[in-house]
């Protein structure tokens, strides 16, 4: 067998780390694209902004109009709102119902979508921020801010469903999305039901009376996986009455809520 020559030596070197160099770069091309894919995050829903794969969880509001909001109360709905979008976690689902004379005319949502996230935990170089804050502004952000406009300006309504439009919710939001995570339902009223189902504008009610009673069997409702913090609209000296937090109480303890807390609403 021949011997190589000094430049064949030389050119079959060369052939080799040519070779390696090339197998470098495919490798360092599959690592980067393995890299890039895992990085990118699951696309978003165009129409509800949820994950691909569905709600990471849910917030639900509630908010009774049946009664205008004096200026001290539509502040304090203001801080409520604005401090409900911040605490709202990207993925999760928010979910808005207000409660007027007719209920059956507020079935749907006002406003439901996830929260997209304003991009600040994702990398430029993986994502378009600007695009992304932008969309959490103009989609999430502002539709929500503007939910409370003409909240003092509405006339007194002649009925107050409340336990009606728990049920909506709860069948038409909670029930319907099935979300798998954690899911709180905020409620703002005076929570003074008044109905052809049940009226508390009359002698005190127990709860105990109502659930013996037939329109109890039509409008029962199960919350058993739902946290619930009722935020209490002062506006009428029944408000302040035990008796209407113990009726609530015995209500949503029937309906197997996971946790239920009552707050006062400001004014």
């Amino acid at each position: 067998m021949a011997r190589q020559t000094r430049q064949q030596k030389r050119k079959t070197r060369n052939n080799i780390l040519l070779s390696v160099f090339f197998m470098c770069v495919v490798i360092a091309g599959l690592g980067g694209g393995y890299w890039w894919s895992s990085q990118r995050k699951p696309g978003l829903d165009p129409v509800s902004l949820c994950p691909a794969d569905g709600p990471l969880g849910q917030r639900v509001l509630l908010i009774d109009r049946t009664d205008p909001f004096n200026l001290a109360q539509k502040t304090s709905l203001d801080i409520f709102i604005k401090q409900l979008v911040e605490d709202t976690p990207p993925g999760y689902l928010l979910s808005v119902y207000v409660l007027g004379d007719d209920f059956k005319a507020n079935t749907a949502p006002l406003f439901e979508l996830c929260n997209p996230g304003d991009g600040q935990e994702q990398s430029q170089l993986t994502a378009n921020l600007k695009a992304l804050k932008q969309q959490y502004l103009k989609h999430f952000i502002e539709p929500m801010l503007a939910i409370t406009q003409g909240m003092m300006e509405s006339q007194p309504a002649n009925e107050s469903p409340i336990l009606e439009m728990l049920q909506l919710v709860n069948l038409n939001s909670i029930q319907k999305q099935h979300v798998k995570g954690e899911v709180v339902l905020y409620v703002l009223s005076d929570m003074l039901q008044n109905s052809k189902a049940l009226t508390m504008y009359g002698k005190p009610v127990s709860f105990e009376g109502y659930a013996s009673g037939y329109s109890a069997s039509k409008l029962f409702v199960n919350f058993n996986h739902v946290k619930v913090e009722i935020h209490l609209v002062n506006s009428s000296p029944r408000t302040l009455n035990p008796s209407l937090i113990d009726f609530w109480k015995a209500y949503f303890e029937k309906a197997g809520v996971k946790d239920l807390s009552f707050h006062a609403l400001a004014g």
